[in-house]
């Protein structure tokens, strides 16, 4: 697990392995310096770098990093080009040191970019610290750095990303490879400033999770070597070993959105699924998922008065037998649909996924959500959390994190909020972005898989928490597994079940079963 930070997690950490334990800001700098020089020489060796490598530094502690990186190369052999704009006001004392040792080595700095190629382009304008639009030579520098042919490197973060949102701001460096310090910086996972880091490579320079101090971190990013947390297979268990997954979806006409819920549960490894819908899908259910368990009931006409509307008498059975409980997926917003519903969240005490019509129906009743006994996961994409908050699509992309985070400690759920980085928020404020996934799953039904993976590792024992970040982890990388066959325009929903089934196969080894 990947620990993400914003500017101000950053600076803290940097101050304190400075102030705290007496690393010397020169070190770090060194440090860092060293690290993007190793990345540069894995891709470019000094023998096929006859066009040199250009570095574009600042006056910050960035344009420290890249002056040091500068002469590291040079020592190497490379023939370096360092760019700089005239002055010398508000530069950093760190920089000024980088600069008289540049300057000792009679290494050149110029302050235009030269009218010709370069193998590489170092980007070293501007750190995490940016917090406004870039204007004259600086917005000059950008557009022309983007418009060079050699491979593109930034250090640290792109010029023109914002730390913490990933806003665009003014304009935006075009990296190959972003060599990021100590954590990746949430900046460079959001959207749209995702689309311009390229690689991420985060290097070591002494700054560790111990530089948090008193300050614990909150928010992660998932990577395969997390995949061990999903529940172990016992050597001596039954269907009854891996829990009961209850999924209330798919009114007539939707049966596929049960379908793809609930065989998503049991691809996960849950070992009983039961599926409650109209009586008009039981053929259909039958046919395409005969391991289920199906239960049904009537549905209530269109044409009756909304007082004939109730829950199925079969519901408050169905919630008794689960160990956790899907609704919404297909299930429609009418007056049966709302019934059942709030009978759910009058009832249900195990864990609940509230998804797609779910949520349609809470948006118009979101003090529910503050009645449920048990725990409460949410999974709106944007236009349903526009929907349950009553703001703009624009504002939530612009505020992701923050939204999710908010959603979840004013209603007291488990938020995952379902976006190009989808954003797992638990309500203490401990968050997870994930970067696994591809466009190519931004297709109908998708959502379905996910909430029935999340289900399906929540039956077989993982605290629901975990098992928000983690389904989403592993919904991305079902689809990036099926996109190596299908590709992205040919994928569907159906395919990420697939996927499901390659992704937990490649790391069954490493998920040692227990007796």
């Amino acid at each position: 697990m990947r620990i993400l930070v914003d500017s101000r997690q950053m600076k803290q950490c940097d101050g304190n392995t400075i102030e705290h334990f007496g690393m010397s800001s020169l070190v770090l700098m060194e440090r860092a310096a060293m690290g993007v020089v190793e990345e540069i020489e894995k891709c470019l060796p000094a023998s096929s770098a006859a066009n040199g490598i250009l570095l574009v530094c600042g006056y910050g502690n960035n344009g420290g990093d890249g002056l040091a990186i500068a002469r590291l190369l040079w020592q190497k052999g490379y023939a370096v080009t360092v760019v700089m704009p005239l002055g010398e006001n508000k530069i950093s004392e760190e920089t000024r040191v980088q600069m008289g040792i540049l300057q000792k080595y009679r290494i050149p700095i110029e302050s235009r970019i030269p009218n010709r190629e370069f193998d590489m382009v170092v980007d070293a304008l501007f750190g995490i610290g940016l917090t406004r639009e870039l204007t004259g030579l600086y917005l000059e520098y950008v557009l022309e750095m983007n418009e060079m042919r050699g491979k593109k490197v930034a250090v640290d973060i792109p010029s023109g990303i914002h730390g913490d949102s990933g806003a665009v701001m003014g304009a935006g460096f075009y990296a190959d490879i972003t060599v990021t310090f100590a954590f990746a910086k949430l900046g460079l996972l959001l959207f749209p400033g995702a689309q311009y880091v390229g690689e991420i490579i985060v290097k070591e320079i002494g700054i560790d999770r111990c530089s948090f101090l008193e300050e614990k971190p909150n928010t992660f990013c998932l990577d395969e070597g997390d995949l061990c947390e999903i529940p172990s297979r016992k050597t001596r268990s039954n269907k009854g070993s891996y829990g009961r997954v209850l999924t209330i979806a798919g009114q007539k006409n939707m049966a596929g959105a049960a379908f793809l819920s609930a065989k998503a549960s049991y691809l996960t490894g849950a070992g009983l699924v039961k599926v409650l819908a109209p009586e008009e899908n039981r053929v259909i259910l039958q046919h395409l998922l005969p391991e289920a368990i199906l239960a049904t009931y009537q549905e209530t006409p269109e044409s009756a008065q909304s007082s004939d509307a109730e829950a199925p008498t079969n519901l408050q059975e169905s919630l008794a037998w689960a160990s956790v409980v899907v609704a919404g997926p297909g299930l429609g917003t009418g007056e049966q649909a709302q019934a059942i519903v709030r009978k759910i969240i009058d009832c249900v005490e195990v864990p609940l996924i509230l998804d797609a019509d779910g949520l349609n129906i809470v948006a118009e009743h979101p003090e529910w959500l503050k009645e449920t006994k048990g725990t409460v996961i949410v999974t709106p994409h944007l236009g349903e959390m526009s929907r349950l908050i009553g703001k703009d699509v624009t504002d939530i992309q612009s505020r992701l994190l923050q939204t999710a985070k908010e959603f979840a400690q004013d209603y007291q759920v488990i938020c995952v909020l379902k976006d190009a980085r989808t954003v797992t928020a638990l309500p203490s404020g401990i968050a997870w972005v994930n970067a696994s996934g591809n466009n190519g799953m931004a297709t109908a039904g998708s959502g379905d898989v996910l909430t029935g993976i999340i289900a399906g590792l929540i039956a077989q024992g993982m605290e629901p928490q975990y098992a928000a970040s983690m389904g989403v982890y592993l919904h991305g990388l079902a689809g990036e597994a099926q996109t190596e066959y299908r590709g992205t325009y040919g994928l569907m929903a159906r395919d990420i079940l697939e996927g499901i089934v390659c992704v937990l196969r490649e790391k069954a080894q490493d998920i040692v079963p227990i007796c």
